[in-house]
């Protein structure tokens, strides 16, 4: 914004001090004019009644030249010596185009910065699963349900894009699920039949995961059915199983194992996948236990029909006695 040049003291100036009022007024208001519109001094009769809002602007205008301080020119007047005190034209839009500029490369400078802030926020680099510092498989990959997996991730990890009041977002290992133990008696059967006192482990020999005998079947029969999994398992869960063999049988226990895995997402890597499903499965019936038909029970139209055919029956066996 450009500036109009006054001496302090111009007021006492001879030129001005003899002015009348309307005439310092309307002085004053035409070098503000000038340098608002870059006239350069150039003061047009036909702009007059705009430079300033007196009356009897010519006389004014005529009292200012008499005084030197206007100069007559072809269309209006010209402030004496204006383009001595202020800038012309080109320098004052020379420096409002610097402005420009500098205050452009100012806001592109700063825009640059939120935008490589904002970036910086949003790209920031985290431990993935397969390149996290605790993990020992690099290909492991999670399932839903088998408790045998473990996330690989680290544990806690900010975020700027979670908040874990917000959205409900946790990045925690999930807690394991905790598998109910078969009873004493079932424990009991089992040490029995391998001559083991209750509660062994079962679990290991050596370096290779131990199958019990009685859970051997059950494990190739799985395998035929191509359904292989990891049998690294507690000496409780090996009791379960036993007992679950015993009261639902192999097959059963084949079959639900075949529909959990079809029904996963992701394969399982352990048997201890198919826990939850095999012990909600019935008991297996014993051999020879006879079965009671279904009592079929009729609703509807065939209800109706029926009782038709009933009453025909009946009225038949009237008419032939």
């Amino acid at each position: 914004m450009p500036w109009v040049r006054l001496d302090d003291r111009f007021p006492s100036h001879r030129k001005v001090a003899l002015l009348s009022d309307r005439a310092f007024r309307l002085y004053v208001s035409a070098l503000c004019w000038s340098s608002e519109n870059l006239t350069e001094g150039r003061i047009l009769e036909k702009e007059l009644p705009l430079v300033a809002r007196i009356r009897g602007h010519k006389t004014a205008a005529a009292e200012l030249e008499a005084a030197g301080l206007w100069d007559r020119a072809e269309v209006g007047w010209v402030i004496h010596d204006y383009l001595e005190y202020n800038p012309d034209r080109a320098k004052v839009q020379a420096e409002r185009e610097a402005n420009a500029a500098r205050q452009q490369a100012w806001r592109d400078r700063k825009k640059a910065e939120r935008e490589a802030k904002r970036n910086g926020d949003r790209n920031g680099v985290t431990p993935t699963p397969d390149s996290a510092p605790d993990d020992t498989t690099d290909a492991r990959r999670r399932h839903d349900g088998d408790t045998n997996a473990s996330r690989s991730g680290a544990e806690n990890q900010s975020s700027s894009q979670v908040n874990e009041f917000r959205n409900g977002v946790s990045n925690a290992a999930p807690s394991r699920p905790v598998l109910p133990s078969p009873s004493e008696k079932e424990k009991e059967d089992v040490s029995k039949t391998e001559g083991q006192p209750p509660g062994a482990s079962l679990t290991h020999i050596g370096d290779r995961p131990r199958i019990p005998t009685n859970c051997e079947p059950l494990v190739a029969a799985l395998s035929a059915n191509d359904l292989h999994v990891g049998w690294e398992l507690a000496a409780n869960e090996w009791l379960l199983i036993e007992a679950l063999i015993k009261r639902c049988g192999i097959p059963a226990l084949v079959t639900s194992a075949r529909g959990s895995w079809q029904g996963a997402r992701v394969q399982p890597r352990s048997g201890r996948y198919f826990l939850p499903a095999w012990r909600q499965l019935p008991d297996a019936v014993a051999p020879g236990t006879p079965t009671l038909a279904p009592v079929q029970t009729l609703t509807g139209t065939d209800a109706r029909v029926a009782g038709w055919g009933a009453i025909a029956a009946k009225f038949a066996a009237e008419d032939s006695a």
